[in-house]
Formats: structure tokens, sequence, C-alpha cells
């Protein structure tokens, strides 16, 4: 949090969120509104670039408020508008409005709403709105001004305030940029989206990779309800326990992520050592956060049920309340409960998860305080399929209603986690902060390791037993502040981290079995037991000191940012049986970065960066001359520039990039593994996001990147394209209110990827794919209560598609699936 908000308004504590919520279980049955919507993006960017040169009203959203009772319909308008309403409730009992629909300012769209009543709302000195009689005639302003009884606030009570939401309400005008704190998207000197808890709700995500499946630059390992997320961003792989929990790694889930207690999706895409610190997995093509959610004002008792095709049930509660004479206390409750199998065949998922959220906002300090727990079981679950030798063909995917992993294979896992962050303001111009959070994982499972043996779908199976246990901690600790050198202002900041991992496990492996992934064998649960308590494989430990210094001058037109982080690795292995540590190394290395950018006007801004990512160095493997060497921390880099248009109500980043990662060899001559290799991918990046029209939602864009293995051993695949890095990468999401029914919104996307190569010969691929969805929603006050109603239907052709060719295997992507949900706030 900046210093800035040592001097906010004192009733500005609530987080702008569209909820979500959690637990009971419950049964649930709907019907299903299928549209059709075609957005064309060309014609639309046109009209915003002419309507960019028009006088927008400041500060106006768009709303699709239903008629109804007055009451629930201004809960509504102010919570979405982000303003402070009060007025006495009882003044408005029997009071109706004709609703509201377009874009409007909060003066002009409470007007609006008020139409008919014999009410107005005027400006409050400090910041929003009072309701009182209309002036009909001259009348005393104390007989005329209603007793403040009821207070809406949806100001953003959140220890770094939350960015609004932009036009749209999809994503946020900006978010988090690791120790930098947050920066508008304008301020960023990197490419970035924030996709906001509005979208989560509307598109049923249940995992991250729901949620990503909008984003041009990534792509899914694995497909829905497969037990597991997994990204590649620009191409290189981001594993989920690599995604941080509100700036901490280690604290959110393992193998897949509720987002029931998410407010925001944010991604940084990129290496990007010197603002978060080394992933402790070692992802460097990007960074995902999760923000968690808080309580606004208004109380919250949210409850939504849902179905996802062919039975998976559930229910979400979602619990808001604040506390104190001036609500400084809030507490935000999430559970979740849903069974059932989905469209895959004897693929069936179980959740119990539950998230609390509680913040603290005084006078000069901020507290925040999160619990989750998550417990989640899949059987039959999808998984990593190995491609065949180099040179053998890949098949056509199978049919992805069938499934060739057999239904007594499962996962099981119970996830405990916690995180607190505290910030001080010593003055008007520093801040203090601190954060630790921390996670129990227990899992257990049984799976299976297969791999593809030729074009007909032969395919070899081998069971395996795995118990595993993992313990997690992180910490961090800094100084923000502001500081004025003559013209030039300076934002500094000092962080030091903390990570320690400690993992157990137990293995057994069974026999191979054949099978095919066209006729799948069935075959008896093979009999694996572990026994005894889960030895300490290894542990690791990441400590890290970071600097930063954001230069502005010109009225922050020009920002310059310089930084470094020196970062430690100490990591050891253990031998499983004697507990004797096997390896061990402890090395650092410092990662600098310099970024850029640069404001002609408030609606255009050019950026560039050059920054590194960090990783954990390789081991080299078995059948090595050298197996088990462990190699320095490994540096990759990039350099990246681009520019960001705001059209007020849409806007785009352009960006041009270029990643290098050193990539391991062993040497055919001498057997010998060596960090001698290198992955070079260079791309162009179009986003685009917010309203092209009145009543039209855009997010999508293109993401086109070349990949190239450089310096491989003895030149054998110099030039050849990098596996799993689809040359073009597509999106549209269009989003359309039609005028003839009021609160009915129609959606439609398209996902497309390009053919990706399986291995580093090049001699296998996979070929292009392309997903439609179709989906609407139908929002409306039923009496007071305001209620939606979800659905939508993903691959909506059928189509079967090999997902991924990330990390040498194969991944199948979903059939068509159908997904129901309806929400109330009682």
């Amino acid at each position: 949090m900046t210093p800035d908000h040592y001097h906010r308004l004192k009733n500005a504590h609530s987080l702008r969120s569209k909820p979500s919520r959690t637990i009971l279980s419950l049964a649930v049955q709907g019907a299903l509104f299928s549209i059709a919507i075609g957005v064309t993006t060309l014609p639309q960017i046109a009209w915003a670039a002419e309507e960019s040169g028009k006088q927008l009203p400041q500060n106006s959203s768009e709303f699709n408020i239903a008629p109804g009772p007055l009451d629930a319909a201004l809960i509504q308008f102010a919570t979405a508008a982000d303003i402070n309403l009060s007025y006495d409730a009882a003044a408005l009992d029997k009071l109706n409005t004709k609703g509201l629909k377009g874009r409007y300012t909060a003066a002009t769209g409470l007007a609006a709403l008020l139409q008919g009543s014999g009410l107005e709302a005027t400006p409050k000195t400090g910041g929003g709105y009072v309701l009182q009689k209309a002036a009909v005639s001259q009348s005393k302003p104390d007989e005329s001004v209603l007793p403040e009884v009821k207070v809406i606030a949806s100001s953003d009570t959140s220890s770094s305030t939350l960015p609004k939401d932009y036009a749209g309400g999809q994503v946020a005008r900006g978010g988090r940029v690791g120790l930098l704190g947050n920066k508008d998207m304008q301020d960023t000197p990197f490419s970035g989206t924030q996709y906001t808890a509005k979208l989560i709700e509307d598109q049923q995500a249940r995992s991250i990779g729901d949620i990503l499946i909008n984003d041009p630059s990534i792509r899914n390992t694995y497909s829905r309800s497969s037990g597991r997320d997994e990204f590649n961003i620009r191409g290189f792989t981001l594993f989920n326990y690599d995604v941080m929990f509100n700036g901490l790694y280690g604290v959110s889930p393992r193998n897949t992520s509720s987002l029931i207690g998410i407010e925001r999706v944010e991604v940084l895409r990129g290496p990007n050592a010197l603002l978060n610190g080394m992933a402790p997995a070692g992802s460097v093509g990007g960074s995902i956060n999760l923000v968690p959610k808080r309580a606004g004002a208004t109380p919250l008792n949210r409850l939504t049920l849902s179905y996802m095709g062919d039975s998976v049930l559930g229910a979400h509660v979602d619990i808001a309340r604040r506390f104190g004479a001036e609500q400084q206390l809030g507490i935000r409750l999430n559970a979740i409960t849903s069974s059932g199998e989905t469209a895959v065949n004897n693929v069936r998922d179980n959740l119990d998860a539950i998230a609390i959220g509680m913040d603290f906002q005084g006078e000069r300090v901020r507290l925040e305080g999160d619990f989750n727990y998550q417990h989640n079981v899949t059987r039959g679950r999808g998984a990593l399929l190995f491609a065949p030798e180099a040179g053998v063909k890949i098949g056509h995917a199978p049919d992805a209603d069938k499934n060739f992993i057999p239904k007594w294979t499962y996962w099981a896992s119970n996830e405990l986690s916690g995180a607190m962050r505290a910030e001080f303001d010593v003055n008007k111009s520093w801040t203090i902060y601190g954060a630790v959070g921390g996670k129990e994982y227990d899992f257990n499972s049984l799976q299976t390791s297969m791999q593809l043996q030729n074009p007909q779908g032969g395919l070899f199976l081998r069971p395996s037993r795995l118990n595993e246990s993992i313990s997690a901690l992180s910490a961090e600790t800094g100084i923000r502040g502001k500081v004025t050198t003559g013209a030039l202002e300076h934002e500094v900041v000092l962080s030091n981290s903390t990570f320690s991992q400690e993992n157990r496990l137990l293995r057994l492996i069974g026999s191979v079995s054949a099978s095919s992934i066209y006729s799948p064998v069935t075959f008896a649960e093979p009999s694996l037991t572990l026994n005894g308590h889960l030895p300490k494989v290894s542990e690791a430990r990441l400590n890290s000191l970071a600097v930063a210094d954001t230069i502005s001058m010109m009225d922050r037109k020009v920002q310059l940012t310089l930084g470094a982080r020196r970062q430690q690795v100490e990591t050891s292995n253990f031998n499983g049986t004697t507990g004797a540590r096997t390896d061990h190394y402890d090395k650092s290395d410092v990662t600098p970065a310099v970024a850029l950018v640069i404001k002609p006007g408030d609606q255009l801004s050019f950026y560039g960066n050059y920054i590194e990512a960090l990783s954990q160095g390789d081991t080299a493997p078995s059948g090595a001359s050298n197996a088990g060497q462990m190699f320095a921390p490994q540096v990759s880099k990039q350099r990246e520039a681009g520019l960001k248009y705001d059209f007020g109500r849409f806007a785009s980043t352009l960006s041009v990039f270029q990643i290098e990662r050193p990539a391991g060899f062993i040497n055919p001559a001498t057997s010998r593994y060596g960090m001698d290799g290198e992955q070079r991918n260079r791309g162009i990046e179009l986003i685009t996001q917010g309203e092209a029209t009145d009543h039209v939602r855009v997010l999508g864009g293109l993401a086109w990147t070349q990949g190239k293995l450089t310096k491989t051993e003895a030149g054998t695949n110099d030039g050849n394209t990098a596996p799993a890095v689809p040359k073009l990468q597509f999106n549209l999401a269009g989003e359309w209110d039609p005028l003839v029914l009021q609160g009915l919104t129609l959606t439609a996307r398209m996902v497309h990827t390009s053919p990706q190569y399986v291995d580093a010969g090049n001699t296998q691929r996979i070929p292009t794919w392309t997903r439609y969805d179709l989906g609407a929603r139908y929002a409306f006050m039923a009496g007071k209560t305001p209620i939606t109603v979800r659905g939508s239907i993903e691959n909506v052709f059928d189509k079967n598609y090999w997902l991924s060719a990330a990390r040498d295997g194969l991944t199948v992507g979903a059939p068509r699936t159908l997904l129901l949900s309806v929400s109330a706030d009682f």
C-alpha cells in the first residue's frame, strides 16, 4: 500500500467485489440459454477510436438494473458505482423504479433511478450522496434531509487498495506489480491483465485454468476437471505451485485452486525475479497472483447452486460483514461443496473448500488475514500421456467423452493454508510492511504413467501408488516510501523475502500393462500398498534481498524503474531409506531489471523493460555420466517493448518480446549432461479488453510466438521449433446485452491454437485446434432479491483434439460440457 492511504476517507472501507458462495449439499437442475453472438473487433476498435475524441462522461459506468423495488435497486447501483449512499430505508418502502440500462455517471444514474419517487440525491461533503425529498417548494434544509440510517459503501479495504474495474467489469485497470505495489495499467512497464470476480462468476470458473482460457498469451496444459492446473505463458511452463496468494509463494493450493475466495486473478507476462523473487518450481514465462476477497460495507448473503455435466452438483455460499463504529473490521466467508461425474466417462470430482478472509482498516495500520482449506478427490483423472519415440507419428486425438485412463485411478489432497499481512504508515511518505504465510499439503494417489507407442493408439501403462506431504513457509518484510530530489520524484522500496519447503514421500511402482487410447482395455485395480512414515526426500530454502527505485519526472509522464535482487538458493536431496543427504548446493546470483514508461498523454503510454528470471539449477538425470550433479541457478532474460492505448472504454496493449532460457542436454559422445543449450522465444502480443460499444464487451487478442532452439548439443537441433510453442494463439470473447429483454446477456467465445511440435527434433506434432463456447445469463429481481441465472456450453461442436504438447507429453481437450448456475443475494 502506498502512503497516500494515510489520508483516506473514514467510510472508505469496502472492497468492490462481485463475490461467490459456500457450503451445504443440494441438487440443482436448470435451463440453459444458448445463443450465438458475432462480435467483429475491427469496426468496434474504429468506433472506439472515433469516440475517444469525444468528451465521455468522467467516471461513468455501464449499468443493467432490472425494474423493481427502489431499495434493492439502489443497493445494486451503489455497489456497482463504487459510491457511498445514505438514506432512510423506511422512506423507500413500497417505492419502485423503472430500472436502469446504459452508461451513467453516479449523479445521472441516481437521478434516473429516483425518477417519479419524489426523492433526489444530494452530494455530501467528503464524498457520497444522501437521499432527500425533492425540492418542489421552499423548505427548511433540516426538514428535507432524511436521517442517515442505511450506509452503502463500495470502497476498497484491501491492504493494497485495488485498482478500479475497467469498463465492462471483466478486468481491472491495473494490479499488483510485485514489490512495486499496485499500479495503473498505463503506469505499468510490463504486460499484464487482472481478471475480476465478476468474470469468474459470469463464466462459472472453478479453477484458474477456467479463467486463463480467456488469455491469448496463455494455454492450459490440462483441460477442465482434470484435477490439475498447469499453464504455458509465452511458451514456457508455469506450474500451479508457482502461483502466488496475495503476493506470497507457497500458500495457494498445489494442484488446482478453487476460486471461491478469490477477488482477482492477476497475470504478469514475462520473467519477474526482481518483482516477485524466484518462483519455487522455476517458472519463467510469467506470474499469477490470486487476490483474496474482502468484506464490503454492505452485508452480503449469497447462495449459488451449480450443475456441470454429467452430474456435478454444487452449492456455494458467500457471506460478508463489517463491524465497528467505522466498520474497521471485515470478515468474508466462502464455502463450497460439489460432487458428481464430469462430462468425461468414469471421471468423478469431489470438492469441499472453505476460505475465510479478514481485514482491519485503522487510521495508520492495516491488517489482513486469510485461512483456506481444500479437500479435493478426482477419480479417473486426466494425465500426461508421454509421446512415443522420436519419429513415430502421433495419431488423431481420442474421443474426449471416453476415457483411456483406468477408472480406479485417483488423486486425493488435503490442503490447509493461512497468511497474514500488515502495513503501518510511519508518516505521510513512508510505509513499512510484512507478510507471512504457509501451507500443509497431504496427498495420496493411485495413478498411471503412460506412453503412447504407435499411430494406432497402442499404449503402455504402469500404475504407481504415491503418498506425499509438503510443508511450506513464506515471508516478506519491506519499507516503501517517496522522496523528492529537485525535479525528480522517487518511489523507493527495499524488500527482504524468504521461502522454505520440505518434501516427504513414498512411492511404489507396479508392472506394465498394454492398452489403447482408442479402445481402452479394462484392468483390475492393482494391489499396491504403502506402509510406514513418509521420509524426507528434499528441502529448499530461498532467501533474497531486493531494492528498486521508480524515478518520475515531468508530472509522471516519464517513469524509470531501476532495481536488483540478490537471490540465494539452497537445496538438499535425501536418501528416503537411510535419511542421508545425497546432494546439496548453496548458490546465489543477482538479477537486475530496468523498465521505462513514457506517457505523451493520459491515453497513450510507451513502455520497455529488461528483466531476468532465476530458476533452480537442473540435476543431471539418471543415465548421464554425471547423474545427480546439481547445477548453479539458471538465469533467463527478457527484453520487451510495447505501447498501451486507452480509448476510455476500450483498451489495447501491443508488445514485442524476446526471452532466452538456458536448456540442458546429454552429450551423446560423452553421456555427460550439461547446461549448454538455450530456448529463445520471440513474440508479438495484442491484448484487448473493455466495451467495444454500448452493451457490447470484448475480451481477447492474439499472440504470435517464434520458439527456437539454439546452442543445442553439437548443433543437432539448432533452429528447430521449441516443443509446445504454438506459432499463433487467438482468442475472442464477446458479451451482448440485447435491448429486447432487460437483464439478459448473451455470450460467445472462440479459442484458436496453431500446431505444436512434441519433440526437439520436430519429428512429431499435434494439429491446430479451435474451440467455440456459447452462453447466456439473466439477472432479475424476485421481490427484493437479486437473482442471476447463468448457462453455458463449452466446446459446442464436441471437437476431439490434442490440447497441449507441454513437458514432452500430450493431453486431451475436454468434450462438450454444460454449465448451469443460479445465484441469489438474500
